[in-house]
């Protein structure tokens, strides 16, 4: 059959033309829509029906009497089914996300959201108060709904990923609206959910604070539906009249009186009048559905009328509505600017005349094409353009061959034109048109394709098992196509009746020329289906152990985890793994299975020592950890200063040290801090000073040197073999500081000093005892004695010391120190003696 022209389809209204354009004969048997529930998604999305309980069906008389949601496309292919039991549906949608998911809201106030995607079905409460009064209706938007309860209160979900109900403020009513709508919190000022509810001859606007009457009296109004931009308001009042009013209610645009369609004293004629439902198409006109007819009311109150065999059913879509019934789908949309540029009787645009020539040269070969193509002269990037555009915006393929190749003609004769835009919508339309296929049931436009990012349009077709598809799309788009092979992967599994090793060979043979960045998701559908084995080898493929490790677990494999751990260098990961053992073994067995694995145990230790766990201590036991189990109760008590405590955990530690032979050293270290120990305790019942407990046994010595007890010191020192030179160091420090001098010369008296007498000068000199000082600089080297006396002052001193060892330079220095006019005379003659010698 022939194409028609772009136009028979076009439908005037005003000044303006609506496309009406046959998208399906709808593919599904010959089902009465009139029973069912329908819930359609947009962006070409899913149909879901379910069986209207409110109505009495006659057994046998319908394809479909169980109380399963099935699921078709668009074109009426079947999809899935989604097996549902449970109470009363209040109202069910489609939300727009990727997953394309439905939320169920039932009449006890329970949620169930299903996904085509295949993940498990979630599902969370409204609370106690919807629970007990049960939900009557409710009213959805992208990703929230509002739900109405029998007592006419209001409690909404702003984000269906994250369910928190909220109430509304109470509209204080005692009976149900006429009608009502939400207005979505994105176009809201307020960015809140509000309710606009049709009550008595007014419309009450509800929010999360406070109720307001609007104060109208034309009501009372039976239907109410907002505009996408949530600008604009349409009502049909019971009466049959329609408006398009602003969403204040203080402005009206465009007004319909359907009252004269019928007499509204009859029930039945009274449908003709109200719709049963509303859409808006695009911004500035509105669809309404009387059941077997849809009128488009325009800005200024034109409409147009649309006839169908059988009651319709509308979704709004961004730039149009679609309308489904049981044998067609059709959708309604304006037509551009650029498509009437093109293809309007008469039109005289550059985009017509090059169209008009590049049909006629394929068409007849008429020469005249290249005459009409030169007429456009500079007009023609703009009419490349506008083509380009209108090829975009025409839903019949032919016509958009024709478009583009009208432009790809004009664009050969343009010497500078980026060909990018053409190209581009050719990948688009091709995609587009790909979609919109019957096998695969996405009819959207051009503009609803470009709204939503392309890893959207993949995750859809991948809800349909559209593999191969999802894969061509994102090869043509040059985009990743991971999501596609994990997808599939996990289909067939799911799918599959194959044992472990045959499915993995599958798997493989197909995952192997694809390296995917994550077998996570496949691993967990494999082990959620009881292909145990299959989920660790594909484990096996995962580059992240942040993602390995915790699957392993949940499946446990626990040596898996900790080894994928380890091999991270991931010490946080490595934690996790031996928390995770910790709370589900029982504590012996958790020690073994840690002591194999040498990091493990390393950062188990560290872990306990930094928040003083006393598992530690039972861990070094039970590994036979001796010397580690000495170290614990050491560090345990480098605070502890009562005595007598110290010392019996010391001895403990030195009694676990006794069973570890390779030990000796670290033994003999305890038993000589033992030993000291014992005499520092004794030292503190002879001393009615500060306690020794805690002092080294060189600050012990020290102390009791200081404190006059050289019996105890000397003591000390033979019972500890302290080496000479140290105790000589010790003594001479701690004697100075007791001023003890007497003691200190017979310190240097007695033999010779193992140190020299250099130390005995520094210390007496830092201790301002220059008078001390002098006695010990005889005994120190000649050449040292000059500087020494120099030090102290003792000037005369030091020049008898320089003449001695004939040292001109310090000399020199003590006659610039001295003060006294005949000693540096005295310095100034020898000075000059020694250098004439």
């Amino acid at each position: 059959m022939a194409v028609q022209h772009p136009t028979n389809e076009w439908h005037a209204l005003q000044d303006t033309f609506y496309r009406k354009h046959r998208l399906y004969q709808m593919q599904w048997a010959e089902l009465d829509l009139s029973k069912f529930r329908i819930a359609a998604s947009s962006f070409g999305g899913p149909i879901a029906l379910v069986r209207d309980e409110r109505q009495l069906l006659e057994a046998g008389s319908m394809p479909v009497l169980d109380t399963a949601i099935h699921v078709y496309s668009a074109s009426g292919h079947v999809i899935g089914r989604i097996e549902y039991e449970g109470p009363h549906i209040a109202g069910l949608c489609w939300t727009s996300s990727e997953e394309e998911q439905l939320i169920c809201v039932q009449e006890d106030g329970n949620v169930r959201v299903f996904s085509l995607s295949g993940r498990e079905p979630v599902s969370f409460s409204l609370g106690v108060d919807p629970k007990e009064k049960g939900i009557i209706d409710c009213r959805f938007w992208d990703q929230g709904f509002v739900a109405m309860t029998s007592d006419f209160r209001l409690i909404y979900i702003a984000d269906i990923n994250e369910p928190k109900p909220r109430m509304l403020a109470d509209p204080g009513i005692n009976e149900p609206p006429h009608c009502w709508a939400v207005v979505p919190p994105q176009v809201t000022l307020s960015r809140h959910v509000e309710v606009l509810m049709a009550v008595g001859h007014t419309i009450l606007a509800v929010d999360a604070a406070s109720m307001q009457d609007q104060l109208l009296e034309q009501g009372p109004y039976a239907c109410i539906s907002i505009s996408p931009n949530g600008r604009l308001a349409a009502l049909c009042s019971a009466s049959g009249r329609m408006q398009v009013v602003s969403i204040d209610f203080q402005r009206s645009f465009s007004e319909l009186d359907r009252s004269n369609k019928a007499d509204t004293s009859s029930s039945i004629e009274q449908e003709m009048i109200i719709p049963l439902d509303m859409a808006w198409c695009g911004s500035d006109a509105v669809l309404a559905n009387f059941g077997t007819e849809a009128v488009l009311v325009g800005p200024f109150g034109d409409s147009l009328s649309f006839i169908y065999e059988a009651a319709v059913h509308l979704v709004q879509e961004l730039d149009g509505v679609r309308i489904f019934n049981a044998s067609v789908h059709e959708f309604i949309s304006r037509v551009g600017e650029d498509s009437r540029n093109v293809f309007q009787i008469g039109s005289t645009a550059p985009a017509a005349l090059l169209y008009d020539a590049s049909d006629g040269l394929v068409r007849a070969h008429s020469a005249r094409a290249d005459e009409i193509v030169r007429s456009i002269g500079d007009e023609m990037t703009m009419a490349v353009d506008t083509c380009i555009a209108a090829a975009g915006a025409e839903p019949v393929v032919e016509f958009q061959q024709q478009l583009l190749r009208a432009a790809s003609l004009g664009k050969s004769f343009l010497t500078t034109f980026n060909g990018d835009k053409l190209v581009d919508m050719c990948r688009c339309l091709r995609i587009v048109n790909n979609l919109g296929a019957y096998a695969v049931g996405l009819p959207v436009s051009l503009v609803q394709f470009q709204s939503l990012p392309l890893e959207q349009w993949v995750a859809r077709l991948l809800n349909r098992n559209l593999h191969r598809l999802a894969l061509q799309l994102c090869t043509y788009a040059e985009a990743p196509s991971d999501q596609v092979y994990v997808h599939w992967a996990c289909a067939k599994i799911r799918a599959s009746t194959l044992d472990d090793d045959a499915l993995y060979r599958v798997l493989n043979e197909k995952l192997q020329t694809h390296l995917l960045s994550s077998y996570v998701d496949v691993a967990e559908v494999a082990n959620r289906c009881g292909y145990r084995r299959l989920a660790i080898r594909l484990l096996q493929h995962e580059p992240r152990a942040a993602s390995q490790v915790p699957l392993l677990i949940s499946m446990g494999q626990d040596d898996a985890a900790m080894d994928a751990a380890v091999r991270s260098g991931d010490a946080d990961l490595v934690y996790f793994v031996i928390f995770h053992l910790f709370k589900g073994m029982a504590l012996a067995d958790f020690f073994h299975a840690i002591t194999r694995i040498p990091i493990a145990a390393r950062l188990f230790e560290k872990y306990c020592m930094e928040t003083g766990s006393p598992v530690l201590e039972d861990y070094y036991f039970q590994d036979d950890a001796f010397v580690k189990s000495a170290r614990l109760i050491i560090i345990d008590n480098l605070e502890q200063k009562d005595g007598a405590r110290l010392l019996a955990n010391l001895k403990v530690a030195l009694k676990i040290l006794y069973n570890d032979k390779t030990s000796v050293r670290e033994t003999r270290c305890m038993e000589a801090q033992i030993k000291l120990l014992e005499i520092q305790r004794q030292l503190d019942r002879d001393s009615s000073g500060d306690s020794f407990i805690g002092l080294t046994l060189n600050q012990t010595i020290a102390r009791c040197l200081r404190e006059g007890n050289y019996t105890r010191a000397n003591k000390l020192r033979g019972d500890f073999n302290i080496p000479e030179v140290r105790f000589y160091w010790i003594k001479l420090r701690a004697l100075v500081q007791r001023r003890d001098w007497s003691e200190l010369a017979r310190l240097a008296n007695a033999r010779k000093s193992p140190i020299g007498y250099r130390p005995f000068v520094d210390e007496c000199i830092t201790a301002l005892q220059f008078q001390e000082a002098a006695r010990y600089i005889p005994k120190c080297d000649n050449k040292d004695r000059p500087l020494l006396f120099l030090r102290i002052g003792f000037f005369r001193e030091a020049a008898e010391a320089a003449m001695q060892t004939r040292d001109v330079d310090t000399l020199r220095q003590i006659h610039d120190a001295a003060r006294e006019p005949t000693l540096q005379h005295e310095i100034s003659q020898q000075i000059e003696r020694l250098i004439s010698t």
